[in-house]
């Protein structure tokens, strides 16, 4: 009865570690098959910009994209059984009483969607044509949705790593009960098994956290990389002062919880421009796409880095944490039942 109570008991400890080894992001994973938001977002953009070139009315292009989205949607996900409303969906109702599309993508978690709320706010304050700005923007857009997926590509291989190698711990003490082993029993019915368990779990532990912060710090990355000087150059389309554009698309950042995303560098381009006397918009873009360039690169760099960096904790707390766990017990159980 006690061994029996012992298995019970360390059973417990086994599935909530083999709940923490899932990993960052834990079920939430995103494949990297799947389309992101940031390109989900970017097609939305290129679609307003051409039913607004074609002459359609900025209140009824929402509507239009709503529908459109919704029969676009996999017969899977229309088939489940909670139906989850497309954002375009809720912007067009916004948009049906009266309310402002901007603000309604202000609310969106997303900031690729407020990034879009934050142009068309700006068009709106400038006088710039929408149509033609949302063009013009397509493409930033396009870059920031092609990076959210080149970045989730190249830490794909690092975090599935990360995870594998937490689960050692847990591997081990699993291998022990197939051979017929009582590790289990080992880890709670003594002294020496609580000392090892305690051992083991502490290395798990630190082993994870460790993990978990680099992986984190890998996937740390500037969200709209450019896409300040990018609203620069859209809102300079509507022909005000170049300090009073400038003014507005930083008000705009600000409003939509965006980060500055390389506007406090528009004014020495703006001025170099207007030195030059050639128009400010081809800079301003030339020098956001160097940006998305720059991050792109600086992403890769970090998982690149990110798969030498968990050799760490694998040394220092996967292994040790693997050796308390699965192999002690295994040698103790063997041990004693060659004494027994």
């Amino acid at each position: 009865m006690r061994g029996a109570g012992a298995r019970d008991a360390g059973a417990g400890v086994v599935g909530a570690a083999t709940a923490s080894a899932a990993g960052p992001g834990g079920s939430a994973r995103r494949g990297v098959g799947e389309t992101t938001e940031a390109e989900r977002v970017a097609a939305t953009v290129e679609r307003l910009a051409t039913l607004l070139a074609g002459g359609s009315a900025p209140a009824s292009v929402w509507p239009r994209l709503a529908a459109f989205v919704r029969d676009e949607a996999p017969p899977g996900r229309r088939r489940g059984r909670r139906l989850v409303e497309p954002f375009e969906a809720r912007v067009a109702r916004a948009a049906r009483q009266g309310e402002d599309a901007a603000e309604a993508c202000r609310a969106h978690p997303h900031h690729s969607w407020r990034a879009l709320g934050a142009t068309w706010r700006l068009a709106e304050r400038t006088g710039a044509p929408l149509g033609p700005a949302l063009h013009d923007l397509a493409s930033a857009f396009r870059d920031l949705g092609q990076s959210d997926r080149e970045v989730s590509v190249a830490l794909a291989g690092p975090a599935a790593a990360a995870r594998i190698v937490t689960a050692l711990p847990v591997i081990g003490v699993g291998l022990g009960v197939l051979l017929g082993f009582d590790t289990l029993g080992v880890l709670v019915g003594g002294p020496v098994g609580w000392l090892l368990l305690a051992i083991g779990g502490a290395c798990f532990a630190a082993g994870w956290w460790w993990n978990r912060r680099l992986v984190a710090a890998a996937s740390r990355r500037p969200a709209t990389p450019g896409f300040g000087l990018d609203l620069v150059a859209m809102g300079l389309h509507g022909g005000g002062a170049a300090d009073a554009v400038l003014r507005r698309a930083a008000e705009s950042l600000r409003e939509f919880d965006l980060e500055p995303s390389g506007i406090d560098r528009a004014a020495p381009i703006l001025a170099l421009a207007a030195d030059a006397g050639v128009p400010a918009a081809g800079l301003l873009r030339a020098e956001a796409a160097l940006e998305r360039r720059r991050a792109r690169t600086d992403a890769a760099r970090k998982a690149a880095r990110l798969g030498v960096q968990l050799m760490l904790p694998l040394g220092a707390c996967i292994l040790p944490a693997f050796l308390a766990l699965g192999v002690a017990p295994l040698l103790v159980a063997v041990l004693a039942k060659v004494l027994a």
